[in-house]
């Protein structure tokens, strides 16, 4: 089953990573570009996950998950090896309608974490459909490699100029022309 890759505005959304290891640490990582409010519960927390709570400011409980943790959370990443407790946290998020990832488990998940690059405000996300991330994984580095180095400032050349433009099938055109001319494909080479 292929998934809807859409893309979620999280910066005045809460989250919540249950877990505090390797693996939550990298979800984590992958999650504060786009949103300060995250929230950590965990029995133990790894230095690093504490490390990245002070520099970024965000909440950890050290404790066991509760329930009512839950509650207020429009987004949840569960990053325990506890099969049965993944499972209780994504019936109850996908009772509320509450976006829910379980690390490694796709059949309690509503959402995957693509493999991501971000660069400014362009941010490409390559899925498998969780079935094998470590070839999304290598599609990104695949990818980042054909990616122009100055593609923020690409970016902002072409807002200043689509901006300056009417809407319309002739703005369209022109901006996809310029994309072509700043970002040419070099055809011998492909």
């Amino acid at each position: 089953m292929a998934l809807f890759p859409a893309f979620v505005d999280l910066s005045n959304k809460e989250v919540l990573v249950v877990g505090g290891g390797k693996v939550a640490r990298r979800k984590i990582e992958k999650l504060i570009p786009f949103t300060k409010n995250i929230s950590v519960v965990a029995k133990r927390v790894n230095p690093e996950v504490m490390d990245l709570a002070l520099e970024h400011g965000f909440k950890v409980y050290e404790r066991y998950f509760r329930m009512q943790d839950l509650k207020g959370k429009n987004l949840v990443v569960v990053a325990v090896d506890n099969i049965n407790l993944q499972r209780r946290i994504f019936n109850w998020c996908n009772k509320k309608g509450t976006l829910c990832n379980s690390v490694d488990s796709p059949e309690y998940c509503n959402f995957i974490f693509p493999a991501l690059i971000k660069r400014g405000d362009v941010v490409i996300g390559i899925s498998t459909g969780g079935k094998v991330p470590a070839l999304a994984r290598r599609l990104r580095e695949l990818i980042e490699t054909c990616l122009p180095e100055d593609l923020e400032e690409i970016l902002d050349i072409l807002e200043r100029e689509r901006s300056k433009l009417p809407k319309g099938k002739a703005r369209q055109e022109f901006i996809l022309e310029r994309v072509r001319d700043l970002i040419p494909i070099d055809e011998e080479g492909s």
